[in-house]
């Protein structure tokens, strides 16, 4: 009999997350797996299309068993509106859990996906004191610190409790997956060293198949030398040192495409504008995942950037993996694991975070030397399929369940 695999996920499809991958390969692999997740409102802040309190709760994705549980969908996405949202999905979780553990049949394995917050990890909790599955944990957002780093919480005593209540959690896991050999450390003052394995990202298929789809509102592309970001505008992307990278090369030929949004946007757009770019700097938003390769073919470099915190140096953003796995030369403006990947694969250029200077004069370099462009590329989808294609991640992650 197949072993029967419990995922619990903040997000699922449709929204666009490596968990929705996971839980095909899972699925490929002959086991039995269902998603736990809530309706899906990321990053629009509304409920998708389709979903519903009594629409779609109960779905079939590519073989996998979906579950939507009830929220309060997180809206504009303000301070308030986000604990709501994740209060309430937590409330949902905890409910939903204890029905599973009391009155279904038994999962022999819980796979968390964690990203922000880190109350999706403690309802699998409870399931292990009711029914002792084997818990793996993948932890995407190393918490306290990403909130402190962000500044959202300023408390000593609140760091303290939230320091303690993750070194609970992880505890009671039996393996926690790390995205980067950066956390090691900090995972290690949590649990025993046997317990951390390190699973890095990987690109989805349509990066590696360079299958070129169109998005449906046929976006226009600017003539000339442009660098492009795709992802989320947030907090954590320092756009704000983006932008001032933006103003010293005011005066070059250089295009900027931002495809992605966030809670950033805003305020880029504003800056652009009241600083005469607007004629420098196109948006394209949000786009479905199968036409990313069609955007990426339109830029000569892909850029990202992380804010200058510690916790951010230890973070490989998966957009890394998806540039390289594109072939695709890369500027980066980041410090610590990230910076070192880039000159490492020597599939671009990278500067420490904040650099914007450093970040400016390395993308004027990559205009002027566009010889190097194709063997950064090159070199960039060889460091990729050796070090984190998807097949080997498949391998590893079958090992660790059913082993």
């Amino acid at each position: 009999m197949a072993q029967r695999v419990l995922i619990y996920t903040n997000h699922f499809y449709p929204e666009n997350f490596k968990v929705n991958e996971v839980s095909e390969m899972l699925s490929n692999d002959g086991l039995e797996v269902t998603v736990i997740t809530g309706l899906p409102n990321y990053p629009d802040g509304k409920i998708a299309k389709g979903y519903g309190y009594f629409k779609n709760t109960t779905d079939v994705v590519k073989g996998v068993k979906v579950k939507r549980l009830w929220l309060i969908p997180r809206g504009s996405g303000s301070k308030l509106r986000l604990v709501i949202n994740y209060l309430s999905y937590f409330a949902s979780c905890i409910i939903y859990t204890l029905y599973i553990g009391l009155f279904k049949k038994k999962y022999d394995v819980i796979f968390v996906h964690h990203t922000s917050p880190i109350l999706i990890a403690i309802s699998p909790i409870i399931y292990k004191w009711l029914r002792k599955p084997k818990m793996i944990l993948w932890d995407l957002d190393m918490w306290p610190d990403t909130l402190v780093a962000l500044d959202i919480i300023k408390s000593k005593k609140v760091i303290l409790f939230l320091e303690t209540l993750v070194k609970w959690i992880y505890k009671q896991y039996d393996k926690v997956l790390i995205g980067s050999n950066s956390f090691a450390s900090k995972a290690k003052e949590r649990v025993a060293d046997y317990k951390i394995d390190y699973f890095p990202n990987w690109a989805e298929d349509v990066f590696t198949q360079k299958n070129q789809v169109q998005p449906n509102n046929n976006p226009q592309f600017p003539v000339g030398f442009s660098v492009m970001y795709a992802g989320n505008i947030g907090e954590a992307q320092d756009f704000g040192n983006v932008f001032n990278a933006m103003k010293i090369l005011k005066n070059e030929a250089i295009n900027w495409l931002i495809v992605g949004d966030g809670r950033w946007l805003k305020q880029l757009k504003e800056k652009v504008s009241q600083s005469g770019l607007s004629d420098k700097v196109t948006y394209y938003g949000n786009n479905p995942l199968q036409t990313m390769p069609y955007f990426f073919s339109k830029a000569d470099v892909m850029f990202f950037s992380l804010q200058d915190k510690e916790i951010f140096s230890k973070t490989v953003p998966a957009k890394l993996q998806a540039y390289m796995a594109s072939a695709k030369p890369i500027v980066g403006m980041i410090s610590g694991e990230g910076n070192q990947i880039i000159k490492e694969a020597n599939c671009g250029l990278s500067v420490n975070s904040g650099d914007y200077i450093g970040f400016a004069d390395a993308i004027l370099e990559m205009k002027t030397n566009k010889q190097l462009l194709l063997q950064y590329g090159q070199n960039g989808e060889a460091y990729y399929n050796k070090n984190y294609s998807k097949p080997s991640r498949k391998k590893q992650l079958s090992s660790i369940i059913k082993g």
